[in-house]
């Protein structure tokens, strides 16, 4: 189970989640992906709970029960803003214990864009980035992206579709009801995709990517080779680019979906988090 709390104090625009664990050793920080919420991790934050390990999260702007228009998480600069006050939180928690930044898919391109620039990106002592969007398997045409990015200046909050199937996900055991879901959606605003296409496009390119306080900080990049939303080349862009790296590994799950952590047709996805755990506690 998790309790929700707000983020009143920081004027910030989310709603946060606290999976608690007894007799913490490490804390997480988790952000979650387009369309869907941070309660659908409780099984994730379970496992990591029996090995000591805490989970805070919030439902990004636009999503869950956090207000602002359906799929509209942004401006960037203001949801990095928000992770500051996430891993703050975390600090007034849990004082003194490791802290670990983990993203997947969206979420997976606000880690990576966090622990580029992020003001805090010092804190966090491990970043796990599960399937980031870094290019999608639906790449929009050059043309039309120029379109859409003009767009996005005129009408901002504009949103359109961002939907896939259940199959596309991973095993259906784990999020058959994600459809069912009232806190999912299928929406994404004009400059939530901007940033996310832009910052993607920067780090694949390797540009956009001081890391500051970051720098020397492990990190673990996962990608399914089933995924069929976000595109596994560009998980290998980066891979080859870091790999050799102190710190760095890359793994490729063979036979999991996008929801790496909810595995694939014939996977549960409990390799992924025992592996999450191995890499926090070493």
């Amino acid at each position: 189970m998790y309790e929700n709390f707000a983020f009143e104090k920081r004027a910030r625009a989310v709603t946060g989640y606290h999976f608690p664990c007894d007799n913490a050793s490490y804390v997480m920080c988790l952000i979650h992906g387009i369309g869907e919420h941070a309660g659908r991790y409780q099984r994730m934050a379970k496992k990591l709970a029996e090995k000591g390990i805490a989970v805070l999260s919030m439902d990004l702007r636009g999503h869950g029960i956090s207000s602002g228009v359906r799929g509209d998480t942004a401006p960037r600069k203001e949801v990095l803003a928000d992770v500051d006050a996430l891993i703050e939180y975390a600090q007034e928690l849990y004082p003194g214990l490791p802290l670990i930044l983990y993203g997947h898919s969206m979420g997976g391109n606000i880690c990576l864009h966090y622990r580029a620039v992020g003001r805090k990106n010092d804190v966090p002592q491990k970043y796990i980035v599960s399937a980031p969007w870094i290019k999608l398997v639906m790449q929009i045409p050059g043309p039309l992206y120029t379109c859409v990015k003009a767009a996005s200046k005129v009408f901002p909050k504009k949103t359109i579709a961002s939907s896939f199937p259940e199959e596309d996900l991973g095993n259906l055991k784990y999020v058959r009801p994600y459809h069912d879901d009232p806190l999912v959606h299928d929406k994404i605003s004009l400059r939530c995709a901007v940033d996310c296409y832009d910052f993607g496009n920067a780090i694949a390119a390797g540009v956009n990517e001081d890391n500051r306080g970051a720098e020397g900080k492990s990190l673990l990049l996962m990608h399914g080779d089933m995924d069929k939303i976000c595109d596994i080349k560009g998980s290998r862009a980066v891979a080859g680019r870091l790999s050799g790296t102190a710190g760095f590994t890359y793994i490729e799950w063979p036979g999991y979906c996008h929801e790496i952590h909810n595995g694939g047709p014939e996977t549960t996805g409990d390799e992924v988090i025992a592996k999450i755990i191995e890499f926090i506690l070493e």
